[in-house]
């Protein structure tokens, strides 16, 4: 392990933090195997089987425990790193772009697409509440869109503030789970889900993801910090592991006390779960990988454009009678190939690249989330 090369503060204009690629683009593909789990869970989403496959069922509450979490914990550290080599106003202007410009494009395209798909399906597998969402799988680019302007507006703060003694991951993991309870209990006081202007305002997903991009803030601005979740730490994964399968367990349990343990052990996994798969990957990537930089370069427009297309296989599945686990392959493999071909597409013209991933001709290859290059472009 060359654990010198990955210091946060290091002065290198060309530091790379390839775990923190392989992560990124992890977090981002495994939003294919979530979603085409959701038609066969029996819970409620675009489309149903009409029936609950057990095995499927177990994956929306275990990759909805870390992923986003750890999406969003690797958007703040890398908004940290770029808000210290430019001003506020023209790193808010890049992000306006890099993130706002997709949303729209996703807006104007591809949640048409996604709609127009639904309106050829059988009546009796769409769930209408769910297909009247506006964002659908977009929802997370206003809310990191907010959090940016959050963290530029509180810059100067942060930029002056000390270092700080960093706690425990499992001490952090506590505080967190604490603050989502108190969460849901203040949606349960307010009488309101938080959503507002027609769901386009999600305060819901703001106020739940804040902490982890505060989080990465705090990694990039903390050595200390950054080492706790560099080190792969035995005890934290056992709690972080024991607590997501407390949260699956409990997961379809309706009573107070159920739904409340569900929510503390929810949190509790959530960032032991994010600082052990860290840990792991800065083991395994410590080093340049074409195969990880092509999977990067080509996770967003694979994320923008999978939805629809696990949409309409799992129409195809559902109403060929296709088996659960068999239909949920075919779609995991269908929802990976044809966005990574049309992203190979994309890549070919500098116009379909600003469009899906907010990225200008002249920083070609770099894809929405640049930043795990120190001298990447904002």
């Amino acid at each position: 392990m060359q654990r010198r090369s990955m210091d946060p503060g290091s002065p290198s204009g060309a530091q790379r933090y390839h775990h923190l690629d392989a992560a990124r683009a992890l977090f981002m593909l495994l939003g294919i195997p979530f979603h085409a789990s959701l038609a066969f869970a029996g819970g409620h989403w675009l489309v149903m089987s009409g029936s609950r496959d057990p095995m499927l069922a177990i994956i929306p509450p275990l990759l909805s425990d870390f992923r986003m979490p750890g999406f969003f914990l690797i958007a703040g550290f890398f908004a940290a790193m770029l808000l210290e080599r430019r001003s506020r106003g023209a790193w808010l202007k890049g992000r306006a772009e890099r993130l706002g410009v997709p949303l729209l494009t996703g807006m104007a395209i591809i949640l048409p697409l996604q709609a127009a798909i639904l309106r050829y399906a059988p009546r009796d597998i769409v769930d209408p509440a769910a297909a009247a969402h506006p964002l659908a799988h977009l929802w997370f680019l206003p809310t990191l869109l907010i959090l940016c302007a959050l963290l530029a507006a509180v810059w100067p703060l942060v930029a002056r503030a000390r270092a700080f003694a960093a706690p425990p991951v499992i001490a952090l993991a506590a505080g967190l789970a604490v603050y989502e309870l108190g969460l849901v209990v203040a949606e349960h006081v307010l009488h309101s889900d938080l959503s507002f202007a027609g769901g386009y305002l999600d305060l819901r997903s703001l106020a739940i993801f804040l902490p982890f991009f505060a989080l990465g803030v705090a990694m990039r601005r903390s050595p200390a910090l950054w080492n706790r979740f560099a080190r792969f730490d035995p005890a934290v994964a056992f709690i972080g592991l024991l607590a997501l399968v407390l949260h699956v367990g409990l997961w379809e349990d309706r009573s107070t006390v159920g739904m409340a343990l569900d929510i503390l052990f929810d949190g509790l996994s959530s960032v032991c779960l994010v600082q052990t798969i860290l840990a792991l990957l800065l083991r395994l990537f410590s080093k340049p990988s074409a195969r990880v930089d092509r999977m990067v370069d080509a996770s967003f427009t694979i994320y923008l454009l999978h939805h629809p297309v696990v949409v309409g296989l799992a129409i195809v599945c559902i109403t060929a009678a296709v088996s659960p686990l068999l239909a949920w392959i075919a779609i995991c493999l269908g929802a990976f190939a044809l966005p990574y071909a049309a992203h190979r597409l994309v890549r070919r013209s500098p116009l379909a690249l600003w469009l899906l991933n907010g990225v200008r001709p002249q920083q070609r290859g770099w894809g929405l989330l640049a930043g795990a290059r120190e001298g990447a472009p904002a």
